[in-house]
């Protein structure tokens, strides 16, 4: 996989409050949108895949995460955009999509290679498990601070 572009101002920290995950999805794919990383179409067919195949992973007793993605051919060039969710938002889930989970960090994967995103989930998946880590990225209260603590994780 070829190297991703991420820094504190692909990061976002949302404090409000009944945030949807339509509403995150579309502030994320927007900063990636106005750095020149994705295609306008990007946001749509995030929204379009996330219909069929949710992303949502739960971590029972944790603090959950969310991968939202989408085909290449929306990227112009590969890469990722966190968001820190202060207030978790619910999110279905990549294992049962008819159930939610209550998400608190957000890896929004533009990726420009195929199949790509199984090595980006499996990255995430060993956040996710660093449950101390997640902890700390979700008491940032700034996206430096949050892209300080995931730099080297990630990418």
């Amino acid at each position: 996989m070829g190297a991703l572009r991420f820094d504190a101002t692909l990061t976002r920290v949302f404090d409000a409050e009944m945030l949807t995950t339509y509403e995150v999805e579309e502030e994320l794919a927007l900063l990636l949108q106005n750095a020149g990383y994705v295609k306008a179409s990007y946001a749509k067919a995030i929204h379009e895949r996330e219909k069929v195949f949710p992303t949502g992973l739960e971590v029972p007793g944790g603090l959950s995460v969310a991968v939202p993605h989408c085909d290449i051919e929306h990227v112009n060039r590969g890469a990722l955009c966190v968001g820190v969710l202060k207030r978790p938002v619910d999110w279905r889930r990549m294992d049962a999509a008819e159930l939610t989970c209550p998400v608190s960090l957000v890896v929004m994967l533009a990726l420009d290679e195929a199949h790509a995103h199984m090595e980006m989930l499996q990255k995430t998946i060993a956040l996710i498990q660093d449950q101390e880590l997640v902890r700390r990225i979700i008491a940032c209260d700034t996206p430096s601070e949050a892209y300080d603590l995931l730099t080297g994780k990630l990418v």
